[in-house]
């Protein structure tokens, strides 16, 4: 299972998403972006290309963004 760690969108803390999960995203007002798992969603902090960027792995690690964690084992 792959994780990608986000911020909550005007909340405190962070949230983890599987990205297999996800069933749409959609741009919101603000620097937000809904992210749904069926009827549910959660708001994240940033825009829709880079919160698109982040879920697909795409996100360059020259930002400064940690690669997804996965919690697979590999041997």
């Amino acid at each position: 299972m792959t994780l990608i760690v986000m911020k909550r969108g005007g909340q405190p803390g962070n949230i983890a998403i599987n990205p297999d999960r996800v069933t749409y995203v959609r741009s919101s007002l603000g620097p937000f972006t809904d992210i749904y798992f069926g009827e549910h969603h959660v708001s994240v902090e940033g825009s829709f290309e880079q919160v698109v960027a982040k879920l697909t792995g795409q996100m360059d690690n020259v930002s400064g963004q940690s690669p997804p964690k996965t919690w697979l084992r590999t041997n």
